[in-house]
């Protein structure tokens, strides 16, 4: 009796870890057929792998020692790094010494047997009779695993003690007797035809009423496929990457199912509509390049079906560009993502019956995509069209769900200009849309949105003098997000709290709690950090690297001036790497970020001038820019310039000019502030 019944031997390289990784999955969740069980067989019940990456030597441990001779089966994953590891040699020599030669099966996944076989299983005379290929065209995983599925069954087999051939046979009747139970399931209307079918007088007809059960049959599953089981996990927490599974096995399912359908057009617009949810699954996990990869192909399929004239199709491409376009935005890449919204916007406004409330996403998408471009004039545009369609279009659930997304944006827009009490007034309008729309349907989904919206109206009462009601929107969203974020693999949960987090240290810092902003600071830059270590996105980046300035500006204030300087230079150097990538908003953020480290800690009033100049120039509304402009030039010598700046940027909101108050404190305290300066200030009333 063995401890394992298979063990992966392979080299730890990307590549090779990975199709192992899948290859031990897809051996401990095979099911062996119903008919070979009952024969007292079994499967895969316990596979062994090395997860470490372990020490050059030929000495094995005596962990691998031990799963060794306690494994029925050994599957190298062979490719051309296979030979330079002793490890791989060792283990496949060791089951060599073993005896149990005849039960070494190479899985090749690059090369070919003489450069990516070890030299000990060159050794082994009959090692080609067991070889399974599943090399394919620049290493696509998917169409690996997809051959894997078969050539793994050799392996299996072995284990069960039965022929390749019983078992490819009882695993093909097995998986139609699947199919069957489920079209059944689908379609019980059905299962009087399948009975008269098996009448030995009727023969003739039930064959062909059998192909037109599975034609009707075949419909049905492509439907349940598509919409049934992703759309009722998608509300539950942990769900993403088990949705992600589903619908990646839905794409093999439904190509066979697509062989067995005449209507095939049909066929062929469930696939699209699949690779287009499993899209937003990737892009939900962070998985930015497969979910553009599935996002193509589904797009590609829309495309050649209203080729075809398929009625239906024409909308496909234009959700496609739209969802394209939303996975582009969240990997940073706002001018394509413009485009791809340009494209879907036209597309939707040209199709005959469009729905409108389509069309009104669309928008705001593109609204808020032109934000993160720093086109302020294209997003007010885009959402104030947004509004015209969904205004008198009633209160249904999706209506409501599409205004205050709208709002929302709309509200980001506005405090991102500084003008917080009209911002303020908008996004309290989100989230009484969203209470509503959470008495009607409490979903996650619902929630989050309203989490969102809590934190940024939130920061407009803040930066409006409101602390106290700042606070208790604050106390509501941090709550709720908490409970939302312990779905780990769901990053923009994860966001949203790091977003939180970082907001409400804001505030702190704004009242000069600098102890208890700095706690809030670390919580952000923590998450911040993780998320960004998952996706390695640009804007997840710029993300952490504001969280670190902010953390270096609230330790000026506290006089913690090494400690802020540390993260000043961490936090310029992350942003610097992407400002460029992300579009004006975000080179202005980081120039102003760079004038203000110039300004207190190197004391190069020019530079500190300079950078503010060119943020200005890119941004003239964005409220940071204009400070940090102000106190540029009060120590360059354009104290008039510096006092009108501060007059104006005050008089948008207690919260700026407390703001406005406690940096000037800081920097007299640093120093910084001469006699001369400090009278400048006093018509301000600011000493």
């Amino acid at each position: 009796m063995f401890d394992y019944d298979v063990f992966f031997s392979y080299r730890h390289r990307p590549l090779d870890s990975e199709i192992t990784q899948k290859l031990f999955n897809l051996a401990e969740n095979y099911r062996l057929p119903a008919s070979l069980r009952e024969m007292g067989m079994h499967g895969v019940r316990r596979a062994f792998r090395d997860t470490e990456e372990l020490p050059v030597s030929r000495i094995l441990t005596d962990t691998i020692d031990n799963a060794l001779r306690s494994t029925d089966c050994l599957v190298v994953v062979c490719s051309t790094d296979t030979p330079s590891s002793e490890w791989v040699d060792r283990e496949v020599a060791t089951f060599i010494e073993l005896g149990r030669a005849d039960h070494v099966f190479p899985i090749l996944i690059s090369g070919d047997p003489d450069t990516s076989f070890p030299d000990s299983m060159k050794l082994i005379p009959d090692i080609s009779d067991r070889l399974m290929d599943i090399r394919v065209e620049g290493n696509d995983t998917r169409k690996m695993m997809a051959l894997a599925e078969t050539e793994m069954l050799r392996v299996i087999a072995c284990v069960a003690g039965c022929s390749e051939d019983e078992l490819t046979r009882e695993n093909g009747i097995e998986q139609n007797r699947r199919v069957v139970r489920r079209a059944v399931s689908i379609a019980a209307a059905f299962v009087l035809i399948l009975a008269v079918s098996v009448s030995l007088m009727i023969r003739a007809r039930s064959f062909r009423n059998e192909a037109e059960r599975r034609e009707a049959a075949s419909m049905q599953i492509l439907n349940e496929l598509t919409y049934g089981l992703p759309d009722s996990l998608s509300d539950i927490p942990g769900s993403y990457s088990r949705i992600k599974d589903i619908l990646y096995r839905n794409t093999e399912d439904i190509n066979k199912i697509l062989r067995l359908t005449k209507n095939r057009e049909a066929g062929e617009y469930e696939a699209a509509v699949n690779y287009e949810k499993l899209a937003t699954a990737e892009s939900v996990l962070g998985m930015h390049d497969e979910a553009l990869e599935s996002e193509n192909t589904a797009i590609s399929l829309f495309e050649t079906l209203a080729g075809a004239g398929y009625e239906r199709a024409e909308s496909g491409i234009a959700s496609g560009y739209n969802n394209r376009a939303i996975i582009l935005n969240s990997g940073g890449r706002y001018e394509e993502a413009g485009a791809d919204y340009d494209k879907a916007i036209s597309m939707q406004k040209a199709l005959a019956e469009g729905d409108k409330l389509v069309l009104a996403r669309m928008l705001f998408n593109s609204g808020a995509n032109a934000i993160d471009m720093g086109n302020g004039d294209l997003a007010a545009e885009r959402f104030e069209q947004s509004l015209e369609i969904l205004d008198g279009a009633g209160r249904s659930a999706d209506i409501i769900d599409a205004l205050s997304k709208v709002k929302y944006n709309y509200g980001v827009l506005l405090y991102r200009s500084g003008l917080y009490d009209t911002a303020s007034e908008i996004l309290s309008d989100a989230c009484n849309d969203l209470n509503e729309l959470i008495e009607i349907n409490d979903s996650i989904h619902n929630r989050s949105s309203y989490v969102q919206s809590a934190s940024m109206l939130a920061a407009c009462l803040t930066d409006s003098g409101k602390y106290d009601e700042a606070d208790r929107y604050y106390e509501e969203a941090i709550k709720a997000a908490l409970i939302l974020a312990q779905d780990e693999e769901n990053l923009y949960f994860q966001q949203t709290l790091a977003e939180l987090y970082n907001n409400r240290g804001l505030s702190l810092n704004i009242r000069g709690d600098y102890a208890a902003a700095d706690e809030y600071y670390a919580d952000a830059s923590d998450v911040y950090g993780k998320i960004y270590e998952k996706t390695d996105s640009d804007p997840d980046r710029a993300a952490y690297a504001v969280s670190l300035l902010n953390t270096g500006e609230n330790a000026f204030k506290a006089h913690e001036y090494d400690r802020s300087e540390q993260f000043f230079v961490r936090g310029l150097g992350e942003y610097s790497r992407v400002s460029e990538s992300l579009g004006e908003y975000h080179r202005a953020q980081y120039l102003a970020w760079r004038s203000y480290y110039e300004l207190i800690h190197l004391r190069d009033y020019n530079a500190a001038l300079a950078s503010a100049s060119s943020a200005l120039e890119l941004q003239p509304d964005n409220m940071l820019v204009k400070l940090n402009y102000a106190y540029a030039c009060l120590y360059s010598g354009n104290s008039d310039r510096a006092v009108s700046l501060f007059r104006e940027i005050a008089s948008s909101g207690l919260g700026e000019a407390d703001t406005i108050k406690r940096d000037l404190e800081a920097q007299e305290d640093a120093g910084m502030i001469s006699d001369d300066i400090k009278a400048v200030l006093n018509e301000l009333q600011l000493f």
